[in-house]
């Protein structure tokens, strides 16, 4: 038997049951939610690994103190693959986080050359970065100063004889000694390069970052990039037993000195630029490539102002799959450190140069000096030519006291400093640090 109620929600059921649904009131199923649901377009990024270099330039003068908030922007571009990720000219932000001792033999010269500010040298921690489309990334980034320069090979030039050199020398001490008058008379309209120099005549001065100073910002931690074109890249065609001819850019990725480093060292090396087929229509080498190769040749400097001399080369490339292609490749531009004077030669060997003026400087410094002494100063601004060697404390005394003994001492002082900096202490060595970016030329071989 079928209770009342439970024939009442038989004969509603079956009556529902008659009644066909229209597709808006069928109950949704799990397909239908996902299929109403609009999907944003994801952007493909790229990681950039750590330990990747940036290379930065500051933009204006900051006061070197802990803290210090910074501003520069990349001065060359940053690869992956096939194409530019972060462009040059990028701006990016960060602070002063600490200052370290300048080396001692920096602070040695300082002290001869009649400074005695306690030098030091800042350290950067960068923390933003600002994208093309004006968003701000976060990143890690620690940066010390870079004082080198792009080296290409040397060419024979005609060379001016002493005679000429010490003329120009000494042409160059008298305009230097001018400029730094007018920038004492008239403060209000000096640049920061006139700043500069009367900051390294006085014995004690305030020590800031200079706009145009350039560091290396190595990437601490990984940095995920938006990548429109990480779906779009070049295929990857590996060399098949032969790289053809061309110019690849790349940086050290192993210290190099001639001081330290011995023949037959492995030197390693990182493309930061990929290195594209004839046809421009295939990648041969993407960035991030390593190349493999050796010292074959190292001399450090001695006494006497005897400079030191480098060689390398690289004879492998190692390919993504990990395989390794030979290849013939020398330097034929390398970035040098300032004041070690670097040329290189036709075969890829890196040579430190005495200083310029090693004969013309202490000759001029010695012609200043005589006329001293033949000819003692009569007035301010010829105690102010004469006087050298120990800085601006040396001009000062021999304006107000106009003493010839004190002049001539000073002028004489300062021959003695340049023939020793140049001609009796230990020359310069070959050092090219980690990042060091050099040009490299593959030969067919």
């Amino acid at each position: 038997m079928i209770s009342q109620k439970n024939f009442r929600f038989a004969c509603v059921g079956a009556l529902l049951g008659a009644i066909p649904l229209s597709a808006t009131q069928r109950p949704a199923t799990t397909a239908d939610a996902l299929a109403s649901v609009s999907h944003p377009a994801v952007t493909p990024t790229t990681t950039l690994a750590a330990g990747l270099p940036l290379r930065v330039e500051i933009d204006q003068r900051y006061r070197m103190r802990v803290g210090q908030p910074v501003e520069g922007h990349l001065i060359d571009p940053v690869y992956s693959v096939d194409h530019v990720v972060l462009p040059a000219n990028t701006p990016i932000y960060g602070k002063i986080s600490s200052l370290k001792p300048a080396p001692g033999h920096a602070r040695l010269w300082e002290w001869i050359n009649g400074g005695f500010t306690p030098l030091n040298q800042p350290v950067l921690q960068f923390d933003s970065i600002q994208l093309p489309d004006g968003a701000r990334l976060p990143i890690g980034a620690t940066a010390s100063e870079r004082t080198a320069k792009l080296i290409k090979m040397s060419t024979v030039q005609k060379k001016p004889s002493h005679l000429e050199r010490a003329k120009q020398a000494l042409h160059a001490k008298i305009e230097s000694t001018k400029h730094m008058i007018e920038g004492l008379l008239h403060p209000q309209g000096h640049s920061d390069r006139l700043r500069q120099i009367l900051y390294g005549q006085l014995p004690y001065h305030p020590q800031d970052i200079w706009p145009g100073t350039q560091y290396d910002a190595d990437l601490t931690q990984p940095l995920a990039l938006p990548d429109p074109q990480a779906s779009h890249l070049l295929p990857l065609t590996p060399p098949q037993g032969s790289i053809p001819p061309g110019t690849i850019d790349a940086r050290l990725a192993t210290p190099l000195s001639s001081a330290t480093s011995k023949v037959d060292a492995p030197v390693e090396a990182i493309l930061t630029q990929p290195y594209l087929a004839p046809d421009k229509e295939h990648v041969l080498l993407p960035e991030g490539t390593q190349m493999v190769g050796s010292v074959t040749e190292a001399k450090p400097a001695r006494v006497l102002g005897r400079n030191g001399v480098l060689r390398f080369t690289f004879r492998q490339v190692k390919l993504p799959s990990g395989a390794l292609e030979r290849v013939h490749a020398q330097i034929s531009a390398v970035e040098g450190q300032k004041g070690q004077n670097i040329t290189v030669d036709s075969e890829g060997g890196a040579h430190a140069n005495a200083d310029k003026g090693k004969v013309a400087a202490p000759l001029a410094l010695g012609l200043m000096a005589g006329d001293a002494t033949v000819d003692p100063p009569s007035g301010q601004g010829t105690g102010l030519a004469q006087s050298n060697g120990f800085g601006l404390a040396a001009r000062i005394l021999s304006v107000v006291f106009l003493n010839p003994v004190a002049v001539q001492g000073f002028a004489y002082y300062a021959v003695g400093q340049s023939i020793t900096k140049r001609w009796l202490v230990r020359g310069h060595d070959v050092v090219f640090p980690r990042d060091t970016r050099m040009e490299m030329s593959i030969a067919n071989r």
